[in-house]
């Protein structure tokens, strides 16, 4: 067999294995959705790393298409998105790009999926993210309800309910909303990042030795716009755009540029405790994770000072010199 007509043998076994999946989930009402969307990128993964971009943006109309006839519009919508991520994922390896600039870029555009998802949905639905916001906002009240008649009605629990439901304005869950999305799609691409490569080393597919994340220098222009980001997230909520859609759109925007600027701030948090306290592994991750989730102003301030300045190279020099 021809390497031509070996490429579309390849190409559409890996279609309709994606279809499969597809048609699994459908069949099950769902029940294996959380699982498929950390599978559904691999199958375009193999084609792109055997045989390129070109070859694998076919396969990927050919995926989009087959998610339409056997899914919802809602799931062909997901699919569409991360077999897009795999895509690029196996472009990346097939051209032997730096495997942890590939890494951001797969976390990248799965938070982007995951975000944008939400808001196609929504319009397409005729729903918009205030609606998910009075849904879980009303969720909240009868979890607290339900607490209330567990523990029993006094006075101190009744004052401490009500201090936390005044805590649920509307900017506050959506804020959370929008950010645990954003933190899924990021998890999310990591795992299949991970999982990736690892069924492409038993598949004896060579892919590039990954450099640690630390030695990654970003582009330091990535640095302002992810202050406009940041500055336009803080302003949809301030001052609210009129059209949904654009409100929604900007802080999508806002969210990926904050969490940029925060992933890079956790990783000179990493740095200056390797540098400043201990050497331990699990004690520099349990920090960086806790400074993560309680210090997420200083964690967007110390991303642009690790990204435009010079604090990368600073952090380095003195790791390096404290060997």
């Amino acid at each position: 067999m021809n390497q031509k007509t070996l490429k579309i043998t390849y190409g559409a076994m890996i279609v309709a294995l994606f279809g499969v999946l597809l048609l699994i989930n459908r069949q099950t009402g769902g029940m294996f959705h959380g699982i498929l969307m950390f599978l559904l990128p691999i199958p375009m993964v193999a084609y792109g790393a055997r045989y390129g971009g070109k070859a694998g943006l076919a396969a990927w109309a050919a995926s989009m298409f087959i998610s339409i006839l056997v899914s919802t519009p809602t799931t062909a919508i997901n699919a569409a998105c991360q077999s897009f991520v795999g895509m690029v994922l196996g472009t990346c390896i097939y051209h032997k790009k730096d495997m942890t600039k590939t890494l951001f870029l797969v976390m990248l555009l799965c938070t982007i999926a995951e975000l944008l998802d939400i808001v196609i949905v929504a319009a397409i639905s005729g729903q918009s993210l205030s609606m998910y916001v009075t849904e879980m906002q009303i969720a909240m009240n009868e979890t607290m309800e339900m607490m209330t008649k567990v523990t029993g009605s006094n006075s101190q629990t009744e004052q401490q309910i009500a201090v936390m439901k005044s805590m649920m304005s509307d900017d506050f869950v959506a804020r959370m909303f929008l950010i645990t999305t954003a933190l899924t799609g990021a998890m999310q691409g990591f795992v299949v990042y991970e999982i990736s490569l690892l069924i492409l080393r038993r598949l004896h597919i060579a892919v590039p030795k990954p450099k640690p994340v630390v030695e990654y220098t970003p582009p330091f222009w990535t640095a302002y716009l992810g202050i406009f980001a940041f500055g336009l997230y803080n302003y949809s909520f301030v001052k609210p755009f009129e059209n949904e859609f654009v409100q929604s759109i900007a802080q999508v925007a806002g969210i990926v540029g904050t969490l940029y600027l925060m992933c890079f701030g956790v990783i000179a948090i990493s740095l200056l405790i390797r540098v400043y306290i201990t050497r331990a592994k699990a004690l520099i991750v349990i920090l960086s994770i806790l400074a993560f989730l309680m210090m997420p102003q200083i964690n967007t301030i110390l991303g642009i000072f690790y990204i435009s300045g010079q604090l990368h190279t600073f952090l380095l020099n003195k790791l390096n010199g404290t060997r």
